[in-house]
């Protein structure tokens, strides 16, 4: 009896790890972030959603979702094909 025992395996629960808070808007807390959303807005690369539409500019890869406080947030779409 004392072999079978030796073989049975339990599973064991992960323990829950405790996660450091992410900041509420990583892209405000971040200067290379805010360059990239910058630059994306300079080049024309970020767009909003034509109103009639909702199709971006075909030369367009980011969408403005937000702007707050003078910050912009930005989700990528697509990728540019040179």
């Amino acid at each position: 009896m004392a072999k079978s025992r030796a073989k049975r395996t339990v599973k064991r629960r992960r323990r829950a790890t405790k996660r450091a808070a992410a900041p509420a808007r990583p892209e405000a807390c971040d200067a290379p972030s805010s360059r990239f959303v910058r630059d994306l807005l300079v080049r024309g690369e970020a767009a909003k959603p034509d109103k009639k539409t909702g199709r971006l500019p075909s030369h367009a890869t980011h969408v403005i979702t937000g702007e707050e406080g003078g910050e912009t947030t930005v989700r990528r779409v697509r990728f540019k094909a040179f």
